[in-house]
């Protein structure tokens, strides 16, 4: 497919979004941003510079939020299409309405040679990450960071289970007293709910 903003070498749409149920009330909408590039930072080393590449990416609310607000930082003088309004209840229509100005925004910034070559962009779409759907071949040394840092993450994990169970304990033997704790309530349903021990 051919690229329309020749000049930055980057398409950006967002022409869709799928809502994320989560347990009880809760879940989140992800909005899917397509990604057509020709754009040497989104390609392995088996891509021709030529070569035009597409994916998508899925972004919450609050991720391109952040996105808009470190752009605008950065960039004073590009004035971004509105951000959709934060509601606290979103309905149907609010948002189909956010995708629609999502869809502005990331539109905007596609023919801005500034934002489309912005690190906080390519940070954004997954150049530096692996969130990215298509992203293949990456070099080695990578691979090898990213598996450290996972197995550090599982250590990690292995020592703190047994004091973090026992703080879960505690703290429900707390509330059980009426020592009511205003934060964090909400956090350990979700912890314990895997446990069953709220629902059941």
């Amino acid at each position: 497919r051919q690229i329309q903003n020749t000049h930055t070498g980057l398409d950006l749409s967002v022409p869709e979004y799928q809502e994320i149920r989560g347990k009880m009330m809760s879940g989140h909408v992800e909005y899917h941003i397509v990604v057509v590039t020709r754009l040497a930072a989104f390609k392995s080393a088996k891509h021709k510079p030529e070569d035009v590449v597409q994916f998508m990416v899925s972004k919450k609310y609050s991720e391109i939020e952040e996105l808009y607000q470190r752009l605008t930082a950065r960039y004073p003088h590009v004035s971004l299409p509105l951000l959709p309004r934060k509601v606290l209840f979103v309905g149907e229509s609010d948002i189909s309405e956010r995708r629609a100005m999502f869809n502005d925004i990331m539109k905007f910034i596609s023919k801005d040679e500034d934002l489309a070559t912005s690190p906080e962009l390519l940070e954004f779409l997954g150049t530096k990450s692996s969130s990215a759907v298509d992203f293949k071949g990456k070099n080695m040394p990578d691979d090898r960071e990213k598996e450290d840092e996972e197995n550090d993450a599982l250590d990690f994990f292995r020592e703190e289970k047994t004091p973090d169970l026992i703080s879960q304990l505690l703290s429900v033997e707390n509330v059980k007293k009426g020592e009511k704790k205003e934060e964090g309530d909400e956090e350990e349903e979700e912890i314990l709910d895997p446990l069953g021990i709220i629902r059941y």
